[in-house]
């Protein structure tokens, strides 16, 4: 399992610091999320971040791009030194355009907004030969919202999996054993006023 720090959920100096006080306990990353405000309504980081994130501190980095396929920020993006890439199913017309996309760059998957099941993202995954997903487990931008699915269904799928959102000590310790598991750290779990009794339950009991 590899533990992937929301770039988008606290400062700068404290991601970096989080992520260099938990590298010896974990295997960590930095997911970071790009947003246009059309494709979700919110917006999000420049794709530049990326490249000095990898300078400053991050040695894995995965990027959940929730744009539109034809958004102009895709050329940086690709640019940059991003480890692996997730572009949204439900951003393309058809699945042959979602192929044609993907197969611009070996770093490409896909990221799923939560309205399909883990059996049906694996057959779509199956379909188009993606051996690594994003699971979202929440809408941006509606605030009050539960996570959408089974986490136990994870364990019918062989692909690589990212967790993305509703991330607890709880899920940490269910899934912590498991290679084919990344899962994203933000609010629930690290990022709240609970900060430093949260960093300390994760050197500790996990």
């Amino acid at each position: 399992m590899q533990l992937s720090l929301s770039y988008i959920c606290d400062s700068w100096p404290s991601i970096r610091n989080t992520y260099q006080v938990l590298e010896n306990k974990f295997d960590m990353g930095l997911h970071m999320d790009f947003m246009d405000g059309q494709f979700v309504p919110r917006l999000g980081t420049h794709p530049e971040t990326i490249d000095e994130a990898r300078t400053h501190f991050a040695g894995h980095i995965d990027v959940h791009a929730m744009i539109q396929s034809n958004s102009h920020a895709w050329e940086d993006i690709l640019k940059s030194s991003a480890d692996v890439i997730y572009a949204h199913y439900e951003s393309f017309h058809s699945e042959q355009q979602c192929m044609d996309f993907l197969s611009r760059d070996q770093r490409l998957k896909l990221a799923f907004k939560p309205y399909h099941t883990i059996a049906q993202i694996d057959s779509i995954c199956e379909r188009l030969d993606v051996d690594d997903f994003l699971l979202m487990a929440y809408n941006p931008g509606i605030k009050v919202q539960t996570a959408f699915y089974d986490l136990e269904t994870l364990t019918d799928t062989e692909r690589y999996v990212t967790v993305d959102g509703g991330v607890t000590h709880e899920t940490l310790k269910r899934w912590q054993h498991k290679e084919n598991i990344r899962l994203v750290a933000g609010s629930k779990i690290i990022f709240n006023d609970d900060y430093d009794a949260n960093i300390l339950r994760l050197l500790d009991d996990v």
